[in-house]
């Protein structure tokens, strides 16, 4: 039921979307790195690091998606979108990670407790950070919906992220500006809760997918599979996947005296009605069994 040139050209757009925040990834984080450095800032150079591991998962991303779009072959016969989910995986413990990172440096700056010199060129570099982030964010949101790209949804998820990293050194900033040193670790604290929280929402996803849990609600395939003419009963349905990828197998209940062409021509329809009810289903196995008589 997948269309090939579908696959390609969303293969194609992903690609084109990690491109772009590749470039913009890497200019931001080169930007707070090198100004943090310069003016002693510590949670502004982590922030700079935060940002190389987006263009780290931007670069993961376009290995993945020259392989999670390629078409069914005979190692993996269902395809190889979970390819792709694995990499949304990566990306939840690459956030995990980000979240003890940051709370190691808040000890660090704790224990240091020393100022940084905080100038104007700090502001500017954070504030185009933020703006930079939110279109990004977006963009990939934007594009990972029009795609079906649950890669790009998580890496947008995970640029939301950024903000508020982003945002707390801007406070840090301030809190700089009024002689307070505990502004940065008790901020960075804070950011790391938030980030560890998404970092759980993909991962559970991923999960979710990974272990093939149930997807659709069998009752509403049941009522459109009991909505085709000739089928008696519908039941045994279950379905795995993603939310825009879904793999569904059912038993139909039929009349036991239809010809072997007939059947199969029912077992088409049910097939095209539930297509046209979820345009999510790629593949769907239907086995029919006669109708039990008394």
């Amino acid at each position: 039921m997948t269309n090939p040139s579908t696959a390609e050209m969303t293969s194609a757009g992903v690609r084109r979307v990690l491109w772009v925040t590749l470039g913009l990834n890497l200019t931001v984080s080169l930007g707070k790195i090198v100004v943090g450095k310069l003016s002693g800032s510590l949670s502004m150079v982590a922030d700079g690091y935060h940002s190389l591991v987006d263009g780290s998962n931007n670069v993961i991303g376009l290995i993945v998606a020259t392989f999670a779009y390629a078409p069914p072959d005979r190692g993996h016969p269902y395809g190889h979108r979970k390819f792709e989910t694995a990499a949304t995986a990566f990306i939840g413990g690459a956030l995990l990670l980000l979240a003890y990172r940051v709370v190691e440096s808040a000890f660090t700056q704790a224990a240091q407790a020393r100022l940084p010199v905080i100038g104007a060129l700090n502001w500017a570099v954070m504030l185009a950070t933020i703006a930079m982030n939110l279109f990004v964010s977006w963009y990939e949101a934007r594009e990972g919906q029009r795609l079906g790209s649950e890669y790009l949804i998580a890496d947008a998820a995970h640029t939301r992220s950024d903000l508020y990293v982003s945002l707390g050194v801007i406070v840090s900033f301030a809190g700089v500006r009024a002689g307070l040193t505990w502004t940065d670790p008790v901020i960075a604290l804070s950011i790391a809760a938030v980030i560890a929280m998404q970092a759980v929402q993909i991962l559970v996803r991923s999960f979710n997918v990974l272990t093939d849990r149930s997807v659709l609600d069998p009752d509403q395939i049941s009522v459109v599979v009991r909505g085709v003419d000739g089928v008696r009963e519908c039941r045994g349905i279950r379905t795995r996947g993603s939310a825009d990828v879904v793999y569904v197998d059912l038993v139909a209940t039929v009349d036991g005296n239809l010809s072997l062409r007939k059947a199969h021509d029912l077992a088409d329809l049910i097939e095209a009605a539930l297509a046209r009810a979820f345009p999510q289903i790629v593949d769907v196995v239907v086995h029919l069994e006669p109708e039990r008589t008394a």
